[in-house]
């Protein structure tokens, strides 16, 4: 990014179908972590099409498990053959072939196996929400990888970075993307005590069925590696929200969430909340580097400190 990262205090929903639809869902594919890989792998898809944006040239896949690589579930998948992607339609039954390299996954060999009628458009962008600094959030309640419950509010008094990941998503440059990114801000704020003792992080799970707590910590030991620390979860969480609350949360944070059957296609959210509960910064997709996150909470925390002093030097003056 020559521009740092990309954080939005307004929106309009031209820009906001683009950002769930381009921005939040291509960057699945399309993150820098992970290094190229020296061999091309290919897998035997079939699946319904759920939704097709031949602008952005890929599609929505409702796939069936692929063994040896993911579960089923609904993802979109880029479709460079033009031609092919236009063709399809909401409900077409299709085969086609996984594409796996060190750059973007995409579908080639698509065959239509069977023609179907439209299935329900996809909602509207009127729909979603974008967090705005200065927002009050909402105090939502989640299960903890201790399965003990938690609300927002439990993190009052600090600031707080909150993520949305799943531990079964397939996709090195989506999910496992973001929290690794997390882990190694997890590993930076702790070499600054100052900075570690006001800031917090929670990665909440929009997949509470399978994300127990104990595949919570599971998931949360494997970046042990790159923290560089074995965590006592008191700095950084990982939680499931209650599936009674999932469209609540995920319309407050500017979240893109379909589950259908446990098929799961979705947008990710990244949001800095102060410690009075209110929005801070607000980042959608992957479109920010765990730097851009760290100098944020920084900036954050100075400007409160400095605050702080001003306050007390105010009451100083005034000799209350």
């Amino acid at each position: 990014m020559s521009n740092g990262p990309k954080r939005f205090e307004t929106h309009s929903p031209k820009w906001l179908l683009l950002s769930i639809f381009a921005a939040g869902v291509v960057l699945l594919f399309a993150g820098c972590a992970s290094k190229p890989a020296k061999s091309v792998q290919r897998y035997q898809l079939r699946g319904k099409v759920v939704a097709v944006n031949t602008d952005q040239g890929f599609a929505d896949i409702a796939a069936d498990p692929i063994p040896g690589y993911m579960d089923a579930m609904t993802m979109p998948y880029p479709i460079p053959d033009a031609k092919t992607l236009a063709k399809l339609a909401i409900g077409d039954e299709i085969t086609a072939d996984l594409i796996l390299t060190g750059e973007v996954p995409h579908l080639e060999n698509i065959v239509i196996v069977k023609k179907s009628g439209l299935a329900p458009p996809p909602p509207s962008a009127s729909e979603f929400h974008m967090p705005k600094p200065g927002e009050t959030v909402p105090d939502f309640a989640a299960m903890d990888q201790n399965g003990r419950r938690l609300r927002l509010s439990s993190f009052r008094g600090h600031f707080l970075y909150v993520t949305f990941v799943y531990t079964r998503c397939p996709f090195a440059n989506y999910c496992p993307l973001v929290s690794h990114d997390f882990a190694e801000i997890y590993a930076a704020i702790n070499k600054h005590p100052d900075l570690a003792s006001k800031l917090r992080l929670l990665s909440l799970s929009f997949d509470p069925e399978h994300d127990t707590p104990a595949v919570l910590r599971a998931y949360a030991a494997s970046f042990d590696g790159v923290t560089g620390t074995k965590r006592p979860f008191g700095d950084w969480d990982f939680a499931a929200v209650p599936k009674k609350e999932l469209p609540d949360v995920a319309h407050f944070f500017g979240l893109y969430l379909s589950d259908t059957n446990g098929q799961i296609v979705h947008s990710l959210s990244t949001t800095l909340i102060s410690p009075e509960g209110k929005v801070v910064a607000w980042y959608h997709g992957t479109d920010w580097k765990p730097a851009d996150l760290v100098a944020e909470a920084t900036k954050a925390v100075a400007a409160e400190q400095h605050a702080d002093a001003h306050a007390a030097n105010e009451r100083r003056t005034s000799g209350t």
